[in-house]
């Protein structure tokens, strides 16, 4: 058809222009991928350009029959002006019940929307069908990946109520928060199992984080670990982060990323002593 979108965001536009670096039009990007051409490492790139891929949610490519991109339009529609008034009240104390179901259903679909997380089903589903190979001896056809993705977004109605239920709070920074092209961070600093897997949306003590500004961090938090210690209410009071806590932070963006990282400012200090330290603690 005609008018289907062509070039379609996996980050949303209105989250990234929240970063930008001139009139809301471009954003400074860290290429992650580009290791040996300075000037094409860290350049002012068009937002309208990052972030996106096309016909990333078709179905079938050039239709826009059976294509995710609206759906995934009609929630960042509801969302965008819930987070422009969080950004301009600095607060979340008066959030409707529908406006946090509403922003928990965003940040659920954005933790599953990304090229990353395709990347990591593609993983996980090579990974499967080479355990069973190896260890039972069963040949499986070739996995559709895309197609286990997309089912995943389909499903994420099923999973927006465990951010619903966690205790909220806005992290604060002198514009010193970055975001990447897969924003939604996990992290468990209650229980650091290595035996099984700790960063479940439900996980006892999980930790989700979503940039919505330079200086402003959505913050969620396990209920049942502030419950267990006597703490019952829905937010916490803003933070006004340490700068061991902006680095946590912005150190979580550069592990999850995938390619990208932005900022409104040509700042990238960070990010290279933590790529530098990645690389050299793999050789």
């Amino acid at each position: 058809m005609n008018n289907h979108v062509k070039n379609q965001h996996y980050v949303p536009q209105f989250l990234l222009r929240n970063f930008s670096s001139s009139g809301q039009k471009f954003i400074w990007a860290f290429d992650k991928n580009e290791k040996y051409n300075v000037r094409n490492q860290i350049k002012e790139r068009a937002i309208k350009k990052v972030a996106s891929e096309e016909y990333f949610y078709d179905q079938f490519k050039k239709s826009r029959i059976g294509s995710y991109e609206y759906a995934l339009q009609n929630a960042e529609d509801i969302s965008a002006p819930i987070i422009e008034r969080i950004i301009k009240t600095r607060s979340i104390e008066n959030l409707t019940e529908d406006e946090r179901r509403n922003l928990s259903f965003f940040i659920t679909l954005q933790n599953l929307r990304t090229k990353g997380q395709l990347f990591q089903t593609e993983i996980s589903m090579n990974n499967l069908s080479e355990q069973l190979k190896d260890k039972a001896n069963i040949s499986i056809p070739k996995i559709d990946h895309k197609k286990i993705w997309f089912s995943m977004l389909e499903q994420s109605t099923k999973f927006y109520e465990f951010l619903m239920n966690k205790v909220w709070m806005l992290s604060e920074s002198d514009d010193e928060f970055i975001i990447s092209d897969n924003p939604v961070t996990l992290q468990n600093t209650t229980d650091r199992s290595e035996i099984r897997g700790t960063l479940g949306l439900d996980s006892y003590g999980i930790e989700i984080y979503l940039p919505i500004s330079p200086s402003l961090t959505i913050s969620l938090f396990c209920e049942k670990f502030f419950s267990k210690n006597g703490y019952e209410k829905k937010t916490m009071p803003n933070l006004k982060c340490e700068p061991e806590n902006i680095e946590n932070l912005n150190w979580l963006q550069v592990a999850y990323s995938e390619r990208f990282l932005f900022s409104h400012k040509n700042e990238f200090g960070l990010v290279k002593r933590i790529l530098k330290n990645t690389l050299q603690q793999r050789l």
